[in-house]
Parts: C-alpha cells; sequence; structure tokens
C-alpha cells in the first residue's frame, strides 16, 4: 500500500503527517531520540532535492523507491538510477517508475553472486550481512548477482548518490571509487549501530575510505552551514546512544561550499 501510495497527493500528504507525527510520538515518549529522528527526516529533504540540474541521482538500495519518488517530484530535470537486490521489489520499482533505470542486483567491491537474505516482517532491513540467530525465522536468504557501482554507472555527470544497504555501504562505495573520483558527487549514507553482521565493515574503515578520496562526513544539520565535517572519533562517537543520525552525507572537499550553498537555499537558512 505505501508503495501504491508513492508519488500522488494523497501519498505525499500522508507521509508529510508521518513524519510530523513521529517527531510528535518521540517527543512525547522517547525525548532523547528526537534528535535523531529529526537528522533523519532532514537528510532526505537535502538529497532528494541537493544534486544540480540535468545530472544523474543514484539509489543505491532503492527499496520501494519512496526517496526515488522524492527525486523525480523535486527534480524533474535529474535522471534516476535505482538499484534494488530484492527482485519483486525491482518489478514493482519499475511498473511505478517506468522512466527511471532500474538495476536488480545487490551492490559491491567486486562482481558474482551471494546470499541475500530478506526479512520477511520489515523488508528494509533485507542486506548482505548475516543476520543473528534471533531474527532467523523472519529471514529469508536468497542468491543474488553482485555488481560493481563502477559497472553499473557509467555516467559521468552523477551529483549525488544516496546509499542505504543495511551495514554493506563501504562495499558499495570501494566498488564505486572510479565514479566517486570521476563525478565528486554528493554522498548521502547509512551508518547504524549494528555490530558484526560477517561483512567486516568497520565504521572506522568507512571514514578512512572517505578521508582518503577527499571526503568531508557530516551530520545532516551541518550541511548547510560552515563545518569542516565529523573528525574520526566524532564520527564513531555519534554512533551512540542516543545516536546524533542515522544518515551521514559525505562531501568532496573542494565541493563543499558550493554544496552548503544548494543546502541553505533548500533548509532556507541562513548561517
Amino acid at each position: 500500500m505505501k508503495q501504491a501510495l508513492l508519488g500522488g497527493p494523497f501519498g505525499r500528504g500522508a507521509m508529510f503527517l508521518r513524519d510530523k507525527y513521529l517527531i510528535l510520538r518521540e517527543a512525547c515518549f522517547s525525548p532523547e531520540s528526537v534528535g535523531t529522528l529529526a537528522s533523519d527526516q532532514m537528510a532526505t529533504r537535502l538529497i532528494t532535492r541537493i544534486g544540480r540540474p540535468h545530472t544523474t541521482f543514484v539509489d543505491v538500495g532503492a527499496h520501494i523507491g519512496s526517496i526515488v519518488s522524492e527525486v523525480i517530484r523535486n527534480q524533474a530535470a535529474v535522471r534516476v538510477v535505482a538499484i534494488e537486490a530484492i527482485p519483486d521489489k525491482v518489478e514493482r520499482l519499475r511498473r511505478k517508475f517506468p522512466s527511471v533505470e532500474c538495476h536488480g542486483c545487490a551492490v559491491g567491491e567486486s562482481t558474482g553472486e551471494a546470499a541475500f537474505f530478506v526479512h520477511s516482517q520489515h523488508s528494509g532491513y533485507s542486506s548482505l550481512g548475516r543476520p543473528g540467530d534471533h531474527a532467523e525465522k523472519s529471514i529469508t536468504e536468497i542468491r543474488v548477482p553482485v555488481r560493481r557501482l563502477d559497472d553499473l554507472v557509467t555516467s559521468t555527470d552523477v551529483d549525488a548518490i544516496k546509499i542505504d544497504v543495511e551495514g554493506a555501504e563501504l562495499g558499495v562505495l570501494r566498488g564505486g571509487v572510479g565514479l566517486l573520483k570521476k563525478c565528486r558527487p554528493t554522498v548521502m549514507f547509512e551508518s547504524g549501530p549494528q555490530g558484526d553482521d560477517g561483512l567486516g565493515y568497520t565504521k572506522e574503515a568507512l571514514y578512512d575510505f572517505l578521508g582518503a578520496n577527499g571526503y568531508s562526513v557530516l551530520v545532516p544539520n551541518r550541511v548547510a552551514h560552515d563545518d569542516d565535517g565529523l573528525t574520526s572519533s566524532g564520527f564513531i562517537e555519534s554512533h551512540r546512544y542516543p545516536r546524533r543520525t542515522t544518515n551521514y552525507f559525505a562531501i568532496p572537499v573542494e565541493r563543499r561550499i558550493e554544496v552548503r550553498d544548494r543546502a541553505r537555499n533548500i533548509l532556507k537558512v541562513g548561517r
């Protein structure tokens, strides 16, 4: 139902009301979590608008297409590429968004095939990472093709990328290093508090990779302000409860001022 409502005026209204309700609920019952939720909502607003006109937006882990829908609504002149591993989600994306280039695969460091763990109750938590024993009853294991981002997306005008792959973000980035160097896009990536899932990726390695490739890491509410980004220790600390955010922005150092000014226009804020 949620996917069917995407893109229409009723669906947009419902999503707006849902976001406000969630903030109010957290304020009443879990005030420590309000900042995290508000930051993640701000992240969505920024990433779906921050790409320059007539460029390409890439959604890695598109799921039901909520980000895709917002990009199309806010930036009609942007080409969208969506990548999703769950086969039935891919087919629905193709039917719902015929103008979007959709790829049915997982994204990683190398090409091949891998086990993918589908969460039957919360499909947005599905991942290449092996779930803990406590989740086995709600998990179905399937085999999916794995592609490198550099092989999937050959456009030279990629200006914004969103990555939400439940702990496999570093693998996506390592397989897209050529794209990062060639296009210098703004990247929004998820980095949650989850522990070891068998993938071997750490928060420290993720931060170091981005730094080595000329990217600063910022929390969403600092993108529109003068901020050089988190230190490595600050990035690690921000994952502790209560978390500052779930979604972070990686911004090329040489584009920091440009992206800051675009964010200010989006959020209608000053310094």
